[in-house]
């Protein structure tokens, strides 16, 4: 028959269950994560520009795009004007779009300029004609 095997304790057992060790791994375990928290703030800290101007950049573009949808009429002055476009031939003026109120008031100048000439037709035709 074979002999049977005595069960052999670890070397650390009569160690392992100290209340010193058990303080000591739970310490050891609370440096770990503080030292991968670390860590990721380290890397958060160095990314953050990179981060913030990437942000920057879309919220430009967003803006961009979002104006542009506002009113795609050229001339319009509900859209912001995109000024990425413009910058090749600076020296020309810039396209005005007349207001309401011009536009009213040239309308009203040509039925007056109109209303005259009509009664400078019908003077001269009863001075020339009549006399």
């Amino acid at each position: 028959m074979v002999p049977k095997r005595r069960k052999t304790d670890p070397p650390n057992a009569g160690k392992a269950g100290t209340p010193l060790d058990a303080r000591r791994r739970s310490l050891a375990e609370e440096e770990a994560k503080l030292r991968e928290q670390m860590e990721q703030n380290q890397k958060l800290i160095e990314d953050a520009p990179k981060i913030a101007r990437e942000r920057a950049r879309q919220r430009s573009e967003e803006l961009i795009t979002r104006a542009t949808r506002t009113d795609a009429r050229p001339g319009s002055r509900a859209a912001l004007i995109d000024r990425r476009f413009y910058e090749v031939n600076v020296a020309a003026p810039a396209q005005h779009r007349r207001l309401r109120s011009e536009r009213r008031q040239g309308r009203l100048l040509f039925f007056l300029l109109l209303l005259l000439f009509c009664a400078a037709i019908f003077w001269l035709y009863y001075t020339v004609i009549h006399s």
